[in-house]
């Protein structure tokens, strides 16, 4: 009977060790390594399939994935838009949110902009009347200065420790050494208590020029914004979905749970008495073209402006504003960049 591969190579070191006792131990090792790498090939060979299914599901997962690198799904071919930002991309030092493809289904629906969550219709509103007796209860009544323009021809230096300027996105999630602390207005309307002033300065003075601004969606808790995900995109599968494109859909228009800047306390959603929904139309509203045109006069900007979806990752909404200090606010506005843009630029 012919021998196997496994009693040759024991045979073969045992007949040189019986020849030369000082090759002992050196023969025992070189057979124990000859014959691991053996099997671990013969293993390998034998579950071959099942490791090329496992390579296959996870290269499906990482093309999918909302978590995908910007890099990599840049090179997956998306708009033209995307592609003429491919050379800020490779240089930057920010990696950039960049929207996902979804097959036309999915694009329809969120064209439509009509599902809403269980969660999102409870919110409540709080208008400037609200604010301000809270406020004045605990604080007194304060004689606010209004708006103070940047010195003209200054020159600002930023800083990537500066809490008004942190970048939390798909690609950055909120830094776990990030501490703020919350200032609660009635009904447990809450924000960090840094933003509180510029806040009521920005909707007094839109108040003066006849507008009511109202706030909704301030500060949320991890598990809130667990809570709204989760909804949406179950929200999608009851229209028809699978799971991986209502995951995709919801990432575009909710940010995914630990990377949402509401759970800092830095971003709030802001309507108008008159037009509650948080809905593109807020754009037409006199409220939407005031707080575009004059949001960075105190520190805010339109966090996911039209045009810059392949760079936020997110959809555009006219009522998501960020606080990000007056200095920084006036040079995104100037120039016309969206948060991760100034970061490229000035960080």
């Amino acid at each position: 009977m012919d021998k196997t591969f496994r009693q040759k190579i024991i045979a073969y070191f045992t007949g040189v060790a019986k020849k030369n006792k000082l090759m002992k131990y050196p023969c025992l090792a070189g057979m124990s390594v000859v014959l691991c790498f053996y099997y671990m090939c013969k293993h390998f060979l034998t579950n071959g399939k099942r490791y090329a299914s496992m390579f296959f599901v996870a290269v499906f997962f990482m093309s999918s994935c909302s978590f995908s690198f910007a890099v990599f799904a840049e090179r997956t071919g998306f708009t033209s838009a995307q592609e003429t930002y491919s050379a800020v991309v490779e240089t930057s030092d920010v990696s950039l949110a960049v929207v996902e493809p979804v097959n036309p289904e999915v694009e329809e629906i969120l064209e439509e902009r009509n599902v809403v969550s269980e969660h999102e219709e409870e919110v409540e509103t709080y208008t400037l009347d609200d604010l301000l007796e809270h406020h004045e209860h605990d604080h007194g009544v304060e004689q606010f200065e209004g708006y103070a323009e940047p010195e003209t021809g200054a020159e600002f230096t930023f800083d990537h420790s500066d809490w008004r300027l942190v970048l939390i996105n798909k690609q950055h999630p909120i830094p776990e050494d990030y501490d703020f602390k919350l200032g609660t207005f009635t009904s447990g309307m809450r924000c960090d208590e840094r933003v509180i002033e510029d806040l009521l300065l920005m909707m007094q003075a839109a108040k003066q020029d006849g507008l009511n601004l109202v706030v909704r969606s301030p500060y949320r808790t991890s598990d809130h914004q667990e809570d709204n995900f989760n909804d949406r995109i179950k929200s999608y599968m009851r229209q028809g979905l699978s799971y991986m494109d209502a995951y995709k859909a919801t990432s575009r228009v909710i940010t995914v749970p630990g990377c949402s800047e509401h759970e800092v306390g830095l971003a709030l959603d802001i309507t108008s008495d008159t037009f509650i929904p948080l809905k593109q139309g807020f754009a037409d509203t006199e409220e939407g073209k005031w707080l575009e045109e004059h949001c960075h006069e105190y520190g805010f900007i339109l966090r996911y402006p039209s045009g810059k979806e392949y760079i936020t990752g997110i959809e555009y909404e006219p009522w998501h504003f960020r606080y990000v200090g007056r200095e920084a606010a006036t040079i995104m506005k100037e120039e016309n960049l969206c948060l991760e843009e100034f970061w490229d630029k000035y960080l």
